[in-house]
């Protein structure tokens, strides 16, 4: 059964999804999140890597999603994500 598939008795055990960019080869990366569970998001928002600091959940999901291949197809890393694209990433928690 895909994710899309359930329903939810309890809305806050449903899962968000970031989708984090990195922009270019600014060192900075924009968190945008998806899901019925965004309000008050703690980490949306613009990041400087040289001077932000990136929650570490979300740290260490993108440096693994970062090590996968981005030529399409792009399969999801179960418990992580999945890379869009060279720029792209979606990240569960």
């Amino acid at each position: 059964m895909s994710r899309n598939d359930t329903i939810y008795d309890d809305i806050t055990n449903m899962t968000n999804t970031y989708r984090v960019t990195t922009l270019g080869y600014t060192n900075s990366i924009e968190v945008t999140c998806l899901g019925m569970n965004c309000i008050d998001s703690e980490c949306e928002g613009l990041y400087d890597l040289e001077d932000d600091a990136i929650p570490e959940w979300l740290e260490e999901k993108l440096s693994v999603l970062m090590l996968c291949d981005h030529t399409p197809p792009i399969g999801p890393v179960e418990g992580i994500g999945r890379r869009i694209d060279e720029h792209t990433f979606w990240i569960e928690k």
